[in-house]
């Protein structure tokens, strides 16, 4: 069953990351089972709502880790920094280890009041729970 998520996951990152010339990337990294940096590639479909791809090398026990999902605009806080829901599919792939799952977290643009800037955090259901805690910066 993991095995078949796992495939899912990548799959789903392989035959959307054509669409990635479209998509606007950021550097990401941060905490997610270790210290995690990588790129992420978003694309708007709404003005609410967004498509999300990302890669990351990771210094725990799963050295890559694959996500796909959304981003939901929720609010704006203070009437200028927007605040998202992003939900979807997370894999961290190792040579013996192996895990996917469900990921949530809340993402906060205009970080520091600088636009391209944002902190996401959120938990990572993948074989057991696993923290969340990243800054990316939009190219």
């Amino acid at each position: 069953m993991k095995k078949n998520l796992i495939v899912a996951v990548a799959l789903l990152v392989i035959f959307l990351g054509s669409q990635c010339l479209a998509f606007r990337p950021a550097v990401i990294g941060g905490i997610r089972d270790g210290a995690a940096l990588g790129f992420i590639f978003e694309r708007t479909s709404t003005s609410r709502t967004s498509l999300r791809l990302g890669i990351e090398a990771n210094t725990g026990n799963t050295p890559v880790i694959l996500f796909a999902g959304g981003k939901w605009f929720l609010s704006n806080i203070q009437g200028g920094y927007p605040m998202y829901l992003s939900g979807g599919l997370v894999g961290y792939l190792g040579n013996n280890r192996s895990n996917a799952g469900p990921y949530i977290s809340i993402v906060f643009e205009r970080l520091l009041e600088i636009t391209p800037l944002f902190l996401e955090v959120g938990i990572d259901v993948a074989g057991s729970g696993k923290l969340q805690l990243q800054v990316g910066y939009y190219f």
